[in-house]
């Protein structure tokens, strides 16, 4: 039996590697998305915050 990967072998190898880089970007995604939204909230936070313009 030859120690040499068979092709279908390292397609299979090839795609883990693809899936695993794929998880690790979304989940990259993910923080990026959750950073995003916590810096909206706190900007809206601190708008509501803000007191009202005074006329006069």
């Amino acid at each position: 039996m030859s120690d040499t990967p068979s092709r279908l072998e390292l397609l299979q190898f090839t795609r883990r590697v693809v899936e695993q880089q794929a998880r690790a970007s979304l989940r990259q995604l993910d923080r990026w998305i959750a950073d995003e939204e916590r810096r909206e909230a706190e900007r809206r936070q601190a708008e509501e915050r803000r007191p009202p313009p005074r006329s006069g």
